[in-house]
């Protein structure tokens, strides 16, 4: 990958950039006057592109950029606190002070919710298995301006770890986390969100297995939580028990780990 800047004030965005790029162990091109396409077929490597508000990846293979946008989790946000509820939360049993690990962190939707619920007394962890992916969800967490000082304090107290949730969770010691959480629906989820269509090709695609399970029960303090599509055969296969939603695509299912 190499680290470039907008066009639009290209000078002032040089040293961002050059930081950009050390922090990901990455190169720093100059864009004069480049297109992207230009610089991939130069370099013939993806472009990170360095702007002022927002960092956007772009692939050499072609396809949607991808950049962070808290995308849905900004109306979640809305309805979590004008009336307390929200499914994810209400499944994984979060209340204020709880630990959470978000095992497939994407751009943070659940996270957030997650932050939110737990407070500034709680904690977020999210992992992701692609480390310039965590590198720009974590910058967008960080420097996102827009929803309300709620939502932005709770954005800023997730910490985003650029790590594959398979050797992490079997890194842990037991009963690390209050509630452990699983998202792998990137064929479903993937869709017209504003930002999300360009994670599908850059993101880790691992999918979950009796070993992943057996170390997050482990790890789980109350519960392990499982968000799938409604035909999904993972909630059967790994022994969830399924909180069916009336009219949605996607179910909750959970384990009860506590003794």
């Amino acid at each position: 990958m190499i680290v470039t800047t907008a066009r639009k004030g290209a000078d002032v965005l040089a040293e961002k950039a050059q930081t950009c790029s050390e922090q990901l162990k990455a190169s720093f091109i100059v864009r004069k006057e480049n297109s992207v396409q230009d610089l991939m077929d130069i370099y013939g490597q993806d472009v990170l592109v360095v702007g002022k508000n927002k960092l956007t990846l772009h692939s050499k293979s072609g396809g949607d950029p991808f950049f962070y946008h808290p995308n849905s989790s900004m109306f979640r946000v809305k309805q979590f606190i004008k009336t307390g509820y929200d499914p994810l939360v209400e499944t994984a049993g979060l209340k204020e002070g709880m630990s959470f690990l978000d095992c497939t962190l994407g751009l943070a939707s659940d996270s957030l919710v997650a932050q939110l619920a737990v407070g500034a007394t709680g904690s977020v962890t999210g992992l992701e298995a692609n480390p310039t992916l965590a590198y720009i969800v974590r910058n967008g967490l960080q420097s996102w301006l827009e929803g309300g000082k709620e939502m932005l304090e709770a954005m800023r107290r997730i910490n985003v770890l650029p790590v594959n949730h398979s050797s992490y969770l079997a890194s842990l010691s037991d009963q690390s986390f209050d509630v452990v959480y699983f998202d792998p629906m990137f064929d479903q989820h993937l869709s017209g969100s504003t930002g999300i269509k360009g994670l599908k090709q850059f993101a880790c695609h691992d999918d979950l297995n009796h070993q992943v399970i057996a170390h997050a029960l482990r790890i789980a303090k109350t519960r392990v939580v499982l968000k799938d599509h409604f035909k999904s055969e993972r909630f059967e296969r790994f022994g969830f028990n399924v909180v069916k939603r009336q009219h949605a695509a996607f179910h909750y299912g959970y384990i009860n780990t506590q003794k």
